[in-house]
């Protein structure tokens, strides 16, 4: 197998996979959604008030928060990926969903929640 090829094999087997779970996030993130739903909803109709069973609504909202979290950390690999790329044999090789060329992400500090701004004039 020719060098091109090889390379052009093994982005192709990464993006499959970066795809793959990244839809899974996705996936993750709307279920969790529903979830709340249907967990709002049977309480309501159960009559029961808003503080029965409110350490199940923060556990579900933990989770959420962790899979929006686990997002950012997809963005991050996605730069991390651009960066491997740039400097390696995949430089050339194109391939929808490992380069972004979307605006960047907004960052936000856990510390403060402030946004870093980059090239701010």
């Amino acid at each position: 197998m020719k060098r091109a090829d090889q390379a052009t094999a093994i982005a192709a087997r990464l993006q499959h996979a970066l795809l793959q779970a990244e839809a899974g996030q996705d996936q993750s993130i709307q279920r969790l959604g529903r979830l709340t739903q249907v967990m709002t909803r049977s309480r309501r109709e159960a009559g029961l008030s808003a503080t029965v069973g409110q350490p199940a609504f923060d556990a579900l909202a933990r989770a959420l928060a962790a899979q929006i979290e686990a997002q950012s950390a997809m963005v991050d690999l996605h730069e991390a990926l651009a960066e491997v790329k740039g400097r390696t044999r995949f430089r050339s090789i194109r391939l929808g969903g490992l380069d972004k060329q979307d605006d960047p992400v907004p960052r936000v500090t856990r510390a403060t929640g402030l946004r870093v701004v980059e090239d701010a004039a």
